[in-house]
């Protein structure tokens, strides 16, 4: 019965250890709320790109379609940090160019991948300070939007 005792004990300061841990995390990743303009909050500033399926105090999740070729995003920003999960079974990814405020441009070439059955994969996303994206080749077509889990905290 003691070690029952303990075992309880030692699940609680680690649960303890690691909300602290992780709301430590959350506030490193907090940046300064003039890198976020209002009116450019993703949703209000690309609709057509960021779409709320789930909204509450803590959290907002959005489904995000790889744009179109030719039908670039309008410059926005996501304030909060979260994860995106995206549905890969391989094949031809999309080439995208991610553009920055400041001008400079980060080009995300597409990469053939062998076709496997689907998994789920996540990526942790700091915020991002405004930014568009364009879609130069849409690779294997489009596929299931992405989703991103933003983790809702003062910036």
């Amino acid at each position: 019965m003691r070690e029952r005792g303990n075992l309880t004990k030692y699940a609680a300061l680690a649960t303890i250890g690691c909300a602290a841990i992780c709301c430590w995390q959350l506030r490193a990743h907090a940046k300064d709320a003039s890198d976020f303009p209002e009116g450019f909050d993703a949703v209000q500033a690309a609709p057509d790109s960021h779409k709320i399926i789930f909204e509450n105090s803590l959290v907002r999740v959005l489904e995000v379609p790889i744009p179109m070729v030719g039908k670039p995003e309008p410059m926005h920003h996501h304030r909060w940090p979260g994860v995106f999960l995206h549905w890969d079974t391989g094949g031809k990814t999309p080439h995208i160019r991610y553009h920055r405020a400041d001008g400079s441009v980060r080009d995300i070439p597409s990469n053939e991948a062998p076709l496997h059955p689907g998994v789920w994969v996540a990526s942790w996303m700091d915020p991002e300070p405004l930014h568009w994206v364009e879609t130069l080749d849409s690779g294997s077509g489009q596929g299931p939007p992405y989703i991103r889990v933003e983790l809702k905290m003062a910036p």
